[in-house]
């Protein structure tokens, strides 16, 4: 027997209205191997909590027949719901094989042989959520992303230094660029750096600047990345991708606001407010030894988690207008309902970035289908030329299905990798530049 869906705990969650700000209120949950101290378990909070042998899973559990991600518990309104993530053996609730369904105090979840309890704590925690559907150019109202609004709401009105969670594709480089423009340093440089994309080899001069003849090649001297933000907002993209070696150097930076260019014995201060961002699980990974603990506790001060696309598709069919709008006009906003209907089903690995993409195909290419757009399985629909492509000459028209194929299987790999470009260079067979320079043509980095 298969279960889609369930009915949600009626007590986990409820929105509340206290003093006219709306608040978000669940009592504290966790998830724990049956027998075993609530302690020893995973608390549930407003980002998922994956479970299954690898590493930077929430859970991880030692079980050779659980998948890599098994499954993955997240909170929403309705209560605390359990996502089978495609696994081999299947998630069971209460004995029962589930897509997803919604868990109750005391729930018995079953991934492999071992077995999972959840236990509800008396406490209550409470996130207010923001009166606005948008910060900055970020969209969103579910409670979900309201929540993460209010969040980066306060935060822009300090100066403390601020995390960004979530997949590839979820709008991070966005929610740090509202940061900053709702900030009093909008006047001021923003700065974004890309800790995956710079070569290994002058990584360290990028961030700290050299001074002329500092290494074979530097001409002339250069700042770094924390003097040219001087005044403003610095992005540590990806910071996750950090080398080792030089994490305790950017700790010292972080501590001190001072930095020393390649070649110099003589600091320089500057006036900077960091903001950090990254796909991966930075707890897994210090707990893998592979991120210092010190300087993720340095970079979290706030922590903001956006949530992935399937979590909050009722806010499909203003995305999809909103880009129908930005990429076709008023005409090319005239998506069909029965293509929402398709856009709805699908899972959407890259989140909001996968979604721009297809709605950019569809009004490219007005008689491709809804199927085809999403990269369904493949059909006589997904090859055929589009309409819109015979009055080109042979050439454009090679070309448009060149950069469409590109596209498309540059968009399946990061998702696959769920960002991560190391993963998807070495799937693709790919140098990581190269992934980065098909990132950069078009445009698939630049909302986070």
């Amino acid at each position: 027997m298969s279960v889609s869906d369930t009915k949600p705990s009626a007590t986990a969650t409820r929105v509340l209205q206290r003093e006219r700000a709306e608040v978000w209120t669940h009592r504290k949950m966790r998830v724990v191997l049956e027998g075993a101290t609530p302690e020893l378990g995973a608390e549930l909070g407003a980002a998922r909590t994956r479970i299954g042998t690898a590493e930077d899973n929430e859970l991880r559990v030692d079980d050779a027949s659980v998948s890599a991600h098994h499954c993955e518990i997240v909170l929403d309104p309705r209560g605390a719901q359990v996502r089978d993530l495609g696994s081999t053996n299947g998630t069971f609730v209460d004995g029962v094989r589930v897509e997803r369904a919604y868990l109750g105090t005391g729930s018995l979840i079953e991934v492999g042989k071992t077995r999972l309890v959840l236990v509800t704590d008396a406490d209550e925690v409470s996130l207010a959520l923001s009166q606005r559907t948008n910060f900055g150019s970020l969209l969103g109202h579910s409670p979900k992303m309201r929540a993460a609004f209010g969040l980066l709401e306060q935060a822009a009105k300090t100066e403390a230094t601020v995390l960004i969670l979530g997949e590839s594709g979820t709008g991070k480089e966005l929610a740090a660029r509202g940061l900053h423009e709702a900030s009093p340093r909008r006047d001021h440089p923003y700065i974004v750096f890309d800790c995956g994309a710079a070569s290994p080899s002058l990584i360290e001069s990028a961030l700290f600047g050299h001074a002329r003849g500092a290494f074979t090649g530097a001409t002339e001297a250069r700042p770094g990345v924390f003097e040219q933000a001087d005044g403003g907002t610095l992005v540590l993209d990806e910071i996750g991708e950090l080398p080792l070696d030089l994490q305790p150097k950017l700790l010292r930076v972080l501590e001190s606001r001072s930095a020393r260019r390649l070649g110099e014995s003589t600091e320089r201060r500057f006036d900077v407010r960091f903001v950090a961002s990254t796909n991966r699980n930075l707890l897994a990974e210090v707990k893998a030894q592979r991120f210092r603990g010190d300087l993720y506790y340095r970079l979290s001060v706030i922590t903001v988690t956006l949530p992935p696309l399937r979590e909050r598709l009722e806010e499909l069919p203003r995305l999809v207008a909103q880009f129908a709008r930005q990429l076709g006009g008023e005409k090319g906003a005239e998506i069909a309902p029965q293509v929402l209907r398709v856009l709805a089903s699908h899972d959407w690995p890259g989140n909001v970035r996968e979604l721009r993409n297809v709605v950019e195909r569809l009004v490219t290419f007005p008689g491709l289908s809804a199927d085809a757009a999403v990269g369904r399985a493949p059909s006589e629909s997904t090859l055929a030329v589009p309409d819109t492509t015979w009055g080109l000459e042979f050439h454009a028209a090679k070309e448009a299905h060149i950069e469409a194929f590109e596209r498309a299987y540059l968009e399946r790999r990061l998702a696959e990798a769920r960002g991560n470009v190391s993963e998807a260079a070495r799937t693709s067979g790919l140098s990581r530049q190269s992934i980065h320079r098909l990132i950069n043509k078009y445009g698939l980095g630049s909302d986070g």
